[in-house]
């Protein structure tokens, strides 16, 4: 496995390039809270080069300066694994070759869904990620649509290379890996990543553990030398067995452990409390739960298959949050004894519950500074002992809302 660097700016001058054999080159977009954002990749052949994932805007002009320096080539083609900015909105550097663009028939519809829920999207990356899409130094490029999608499989050769697309499901569902046997290399893009999968987003739309699992077991069998991912490169036989083993081991083991669970009729609180990973599956260095974690990837497949009634007729027709907090505030009479309440909590651990607890005042006042002051340290707490950017990052954003508030009101 490559070393995963840190450190990488958000808007580098130059970039670090992985040489990986005589015509595969890679470079680490790392460009944000030292998580890997992306691997953009490119096959240098004797009638020119394919480009696998383009990176952001602040890193693909610098690629097309790269190969520059290699061939004088033109960029033949640009090959989509998905539709996710940090993998398809540089493609503009490379446009002056007129390349073939190509992509899953199914990215089509994701793009047109971010044009659709571009306010949403930067909204949720302010909080997610941390990071404001609209900021000036961001770039503004529309997204570039592939000139040719297919179903299930795409080939072509080049420079006496054979590209060889594959449609996968996992973290989206429209996925394409490629696989270029010369080279005994497979490309992922996020379908392959160096911790827990990305199975579950809170933000986001449905993933799929299933699929994704039969998509990594087919790249197994093709028996690679090297597998690119988004976010690791693995180039040893060794390495790739171990960690798509375990990722396919992890995925499988969540998906039936659900779907086994609602069958016995169980709750979506019963299961993400009883469901817990295997030892070595939870202690696995290739699995740590870095990015997204076992809560978001149980809730995404209940979502998938359970839709969102939890057997309570109650929860059918929900009120607003505010009104049964209006109620439940008004019988306890005493907001002193709520906040009294959440702080022992907290210095008990409890800080999930403490955070609820303060919610009976919140979500009917939620200008009420001490249980604003009280639920700042809450959020302090989990973000100081939180590994995981989705929520850690989540934490942060409320954290510094009350910090801003609180300085309004001192």
């Amino acid at each position: 496995m490559l070393e995963r660097k840190t450190g990488i700016s958000a808007f580098p001058d130059k970039l670090d390039v992985y040489r990986l054999t005589d015509s595969i080159r890679t470079v680490q977009c790392n460009l944000h809270q030292e998580a890997h954002y992306a691997y953009a990749s490119w096959v240098i052949t004797d009638d020119g080069v394919v480009v696998i994932d383009t990176g952001e805007p602040s890193i693909s002009s610098l690629i097309n300066e790269e190969i520059a320096r290699e061939t004088d080539k033109p960029v033949k083609y640009v090959i989509y694994t998905h539709g996710h900015a940090d993998h398809s909105r540089g493609t503009y550097a490379f446009m002056k070759h007129n390349p073939r663009i190509i992509a899953h028939e199914n990215l089509i519809s994701r793009f047109k869904r971010h044009e659709l829920t571009a306010e949403y999207i930067n909204r949720i990356m302010k909080i997610q990620i941390h990071f404001d899409l609209q900021s000036e130094r961001m770039p503004k490029y529309p997204f570039i649509y592939p000139t040719e999608t297919y179903t299930n499989e795409y080939e072509f050769r080049l420079g006496g290379k054979t590209f060889y697309l594959f449609h996968g499901k996992g973290e989206t569902d429209d996925h394409t890996l490629v696989w270029i046997p010369e080279e005994k290399a497979v490309f992922c893009g996020d379908l392959l990543e160096a911790s827990f999968p990305n199975l579950g987003n809170p933000f986001k739309v449905q993933r799929y553990a299933e699929e994704w699992a039969v998509a990594m077991e087919r790249v197994l069998a093709l028996d690679p030398d090297i597998a690119i991912g988004g976010d690791v490169v693995l180039i040893t036989k060794e390495k790739i067995l171990e960690v798509l083993g375990e990722n396919i081991e992890l995925l499988r083991f969540l998906q039936d452990s659900v779907v086994k669970a609602a069958n016995e009729g169980k709750s979506l609180e019963q299961i993400t409390e009883e469901i817990q990973l295997p030892p070595h599956l939870e202690k696995s260095p290739n699995l740590r739960q870095i990015y997204s974690r076992r809560e978001f990837a149980i809730y995404n497949i209940w979502k998938r298959y359970c839709g969102y009634f939890d057997f309570s007729p109650s929860s059918l027709l929900p009120r607003p949050k505010k009104e049964l907090s209006g109620v439940v505030r008004g019988l306890i009479g005493n907001d002193e004894a709520i906040v009294r309440a959440a702080k022992k909590l907290m210095a008990d651990g409890q800080l999930q519950l403490a955070l609820e607890t303060l919610d009976i005042i919140l979500k009917t006042d939620y200008e009420y500074v001490p249980a604003r002051r009280e639920r700042m340290e809450i959020l302090k707490k989990l973000f100081d002992t939180d590994i995981c950017l989705m929520s850690r990052n989540t934490w942060l954003y409320y954290l510094e809302e009350d910090k801003r508030f609180l300085e309004q009101h001192s």
